[in-house]
């Protein structure tokens, strides 16, 4: 695989479902080069809750707590300034995430909500997208076909206990990429 650009693989876990209420609560990336390899160190942050929504489903997704969140995170202004500092130039790459819009979305808020501009090309990669076509054509697209049973399909080895983890779902997800290209 060649891009013209590298991708950053972005994940958030949220405390809901909905882009316009709910907070980023962690923060998972890491880069594949230009050639499609993972490229070290990773990026991983929690976030302090910065609007009122805590849905009891997300927590049970995710398993962190709002008590967890404050002992561990930081604000989310800070974790943008940590991100930026360590992707170096945002031109240089692309945004990837599994399903596109959702992680996306929340990443382009929470830009807003602090009032930065948000410093990466609009456009994305939906690596579901690309992983489910690949999985259809050969005919092993499971019949539920989420990040975990995708992955499986491509004899990844998925850790049940750490998906929904930011960086570990970012790792999977480039993980399948590596596989379908």
């Amino acid at each position: 695989m060649k891009l013209d650009k590298g991708l950053i693989i972005i994940d958030v876990e949220t405390s809901g479902s909905d882009t316009r209420t709910a907070s980023i609560i962690q923060l998972g990336a890491v880069r594949l080069t230009k050639r499609g390899e993972l490229k070290e160190p990773t990026f991983c942050l929690n976030v302090i809750p910065y609007t009122l929504t805590w849905e009891e489903e997300a927590q049970k997704i995710h398993k962190l707590t709002p008590a967890d969140l404050v002992k561990t995170g930081f604000q989310i202004k800070y974790v943008l300034e940590c991100f930026e500092e360590w992707i170096g130039n945002p031109k240089k790459y692309y945004i990837a995430q599994w399903s596109c819009g959702f992680d996306r979305d929340m990443l382009l808020g929470a830009y807003e909500r602090v009032g930065k501009k948000y410093p990466f090309s609009y456009r994305a990669y939906d690596i579901a997208s690309i992983v489910r076509f690949n999985l259809a054509v050969k005919h092993m697209l499971p019949s539920s076909c989420g990040e975990g049973n995708c992955a499986m399909a491509l004899g990844i080895e998925v850790k049940e206990k750490e998906l929904h983890n930011a960086l570990y779902d970012a790792q999977l997800a480039g993980m399948m990429l590596q596989k379908v290209i």
